[in-house]
This record gives C-alpha cells, sequence and structure tokens, in this order.
C-alpha cells in the first residue's frame, strides 16, 4: 500500500506543471503573459486571471488572460488600491486643499486619543505611523476567534471594526496607543483607513467622488471605482474561493464581502489590468523620486517602501513591489527600476498573496541579461 500510495504521489507530481516550468519555456514577453495566466487558471487551480506587462518607458503594454476573462475585466484589486490614492493625496497637497504633515487630528471628526496629534498624513500614506497592520492581536482570543472563522467560512475579518464607531472604539486601546508612541514603519491597513477617512472629512466627499474627480477621470480610467455600477457590473468578476477559506472548494463562489467607510482606503477599489497598467506605468516618475531620496540599495529584502515593498533578485538586483487579498479578490504588481519592467497579476480568488510573481521578475531579468527582449 505505501508503495501504492508513493507512486501515485509521484505520478501526480509529474503531472502538475509548476509556474517555473512554464515561464522557462516562455521567450518573449507575450508567451510570457500568456505562461502566468495559464498557470494560475490551469495548474493553481483559480477561477480566472489577467497579466499586464510593459517592458521600457515607451513600451506597449502585453495583455494576457485565462478563464473567460480580458484585460477589461473588473477585479477586487485589494491593497493595490493604495497606490492609486497615493498620487491623488500629492495633487490635494500640492494644490493646497490638504496639508499632509498637518497632524491627522487637523482633519479627523473621529473622537482620536492624544498620541494622534504626533501622527500627520504623510505618515499614514508612507506607513510611519506605528499603528497595526489590522485590529488584531495575537493574544487575544476573540481576535484569533475571528481570523480562524474567517479562513474557515468565510466570515469577513473586518466586521467588528469597519465602521466609524467601531474604528473609533479599536484605535483607544492602550496596545494601539502605545505602538502610536512608539512609532516605526509597520505596513498599516489600520493607518490607511485612518487616512481615507481623515481626507473625507477634510474634503466633505466620500472617496469614489473625490478619486474619480482627481484621477480616474481626468486619466479616463473607466474600469477603477469603488462601487462598481452600469456596464461595469456586466465586467466584474464573480469572489471565489482560493486557498482561502479553508471549507470552501476552490472556485466556488464566497460572500462578496466591501469594506465600510473606515477601511474601504485600505483596499475596497475594483479596476481591471488594462486600468492598472495604464495608471501604475504613469507613477514611475513618483518611483524614481521616492528611489532618489531613499536609495534602494540600502534597503534589505522585504522592507517595507512607501506603500511598496522590496524583494531581491537572484541576480542581486532589488525591486519593489505590492500585493494584496481580500474576499474575491488576490493581486500583485512590481516595478524592476534597472529594466524598467512593470508587472501587474489581477485573480478572483480569495487567496493570500503569494511569491509566485517574483518568478515572473526573474525570468524577465533573465531574458534581459541574456538579451532575448
Amino acid at each position: 500500500m505505501c508503495r501504492l500510495l508513493t507512486a501515485l504521489s509521484l505520478a501526480f507530481a509529474a503531472g502538475c506543471t509548476t509556474i517555473h516550468d512554464r515561464l522557462v519555456a516562455a521567450n518573449d514577453v507575450k508567451s510570457l503573459a500568456q505562461a502566468v495566466a495559464d498557470y494560475y487558471v490551469k495548474d493553481g487551480g483559480d477561477d480566472t486571471c489577467a497579466v499586464g506587462v510593459v517592458c521600457g518607458d515607451a513600451g506597449e503594454p502585453v495583455f494576457a488572460s485565462a478563464g473567460g476573462v480580458d484585460e477589461h475585466s473588473l477585479y477586487r484589486i485589494a491593497s493595490l488600491s493604495k497606490m492609486f490614492l497615493y498620487p491623488v493625496l500629492l495633487k490635494l497637497h500640492g494644490d493646497g486643499r490638504i496639508d499632509l504633515d498637518r497632524p491627522v487630528t487637523a482633519y479627523s471628526k473621529l473622537k482620536l486619543p492624544p498620541e494622534c496629534t504626533r501622527i500627520t498624513l504623510r505618515d499614514l500614506l508612507e506607513n510611519k505611523s506605528g499603528l497595526p497592520r489590522e485590529f488584531l492581536t495575537p493574544w487575544n482570543p476573540v481576535d484569533m476567534f475571528t481570523a480562524f472563522k474567517c479562513g474557515f467560512i468565510g466570515s469577513h475579518i473586518y466586521g467588528d471594526f469597519d465602521g466609524r464607531e467601531d474604528f473609533q472604539r479599536e484605535i483607544w486601546r492602550s496596545c494601539w496607543r502605545a505602538a502610536m508612541r512608539e512609532g516605526g514603519n509597520v505596513y498599516s491597513n489600520v493607518g490607511f483607513g485612518l487616512l481615507g477617512m481623515a481626507i473625507e472629512d477634510a474634503l466633505g466627499r466620500d472617496l469614489e467622488a473625490i478619486v474619480s474627480e482627481e484621477l480616474t477621470k481626468p486619466r479616463h480610467l473607466v474600469d477603477t471605482t469603488y462601487f462598481p455600477c452600469g456596464d461595469q457590473t456586466n465586467r466584474l468578476t464573480r469572489a471565489c474561493a482560493g486557498h482561502l477559506p479553508w471549507l470552501v472548494r476552490r472556485r466556488h463562489e464566497v460572500p462578496d464581502h466591501r469594506l465600510g467607510d473606515a477601511l474601504r482606503a485600505t483596499g475596497g477599489m475594483f479596476s481591471s489590468v488594462h486600468d492598472c497598467v495604464t495608471f501604475f506605468r504613469s507613477c514611475w516618475p513618483m518611483v524614481d523620486a521616492y528611489m532618489k531620496d531613499r536609495p534602494l540599495e540600502t534597503y534589505p529584502d522585504g522592507a517595507v517602501y512607501g506603500l511598496l515593498r522590496v524583494h531581491v533578485l537572484r541576480s542581486g538586483r532589488r525591486i519593489v513591489y505590492r500585493a494584496g487579498m481580500i474576499y474575491g479578490g488576490a493581486s500583485f504588481t512590481a516595478y524592476d527600476p534597472s529594466t524598467r519592467v512593470l508587472v501587474v497579476v489581477l485573480r478572483n480568488v480569495t487567496s493570500w498573496p503569494d511569491k509566485r510573481g517574483f518568478e515572473v521578475m526573474e525570468r524577465l531579468d533573465e531574458l534581459f541579461r541574456n538579451e532575448k527582449m
């Protein structure tokens, strides 16, 4: 019996195609993008996947997809939403409508603890507030029950603090007040949620109206919104199980949870790979400006880098990336400053952000170094 099980396991493993297998066979950008989409749907068990790649500042975008979608299908892009807000806030600051260097208490209508007076909007924007990633503590039994329940049956992990009153209650907890006093670079959904609410309070409008007026309409990003409506709903990918929830089979639908007022800014946006590529490639000047003041070579692998993180390729070169996960969506984007390559991968599943996007960047790095592109 043991031999039979071993033989079956080996046969199963031999029949699996890894993303590395698919990427090694890809020798140009188009085939590489298609290899990524095919891997997630045909080998990884996802429902759909859309991929976009741009090589060089003036390069033409290359799109690929699998699972019956195209470059204009809408996905829940999770934490990539934060990147759309970044230039909006810089523009508002430049126009004098907000001051990123003023305390959040100068704008927010929430009753905030005194520790917030030392936190500026820029601190929240660049993950320097000291606020936690989530309002969930590993030593709190209630919080851990919430997290495991989310993983098992798909309950809303943010349900207990997704409204303004709930958020206000949580931020007064002694542990979070201590974290704000200590400060430091911590990637924080909580901080970005507070930032979004403060901007709404400052301008007297909701995020959808602000982003539409300042970004999506001027740049003709017709697929990007917090609230899909009209024709957008016909192109919206369904929310499906990936690695989570654990008790739901892959590709089966999961509840379409939407982030509320308190945390919408952290990852409540919908977009297409077409809009993401169009917008993210326009962000190169901001990425370059950020790197000028903060040399990328001085940051270790995995370091928080503003809204991005740092990853060191096998060649030793550093790239910056952002990944996200929300119910019905997993997303990844990466910039390679050396080769001016941009990659975007969108999936309509609830899976932890994986590292297969790095395999894509590694393969593109190899192709560039071998002068095959």
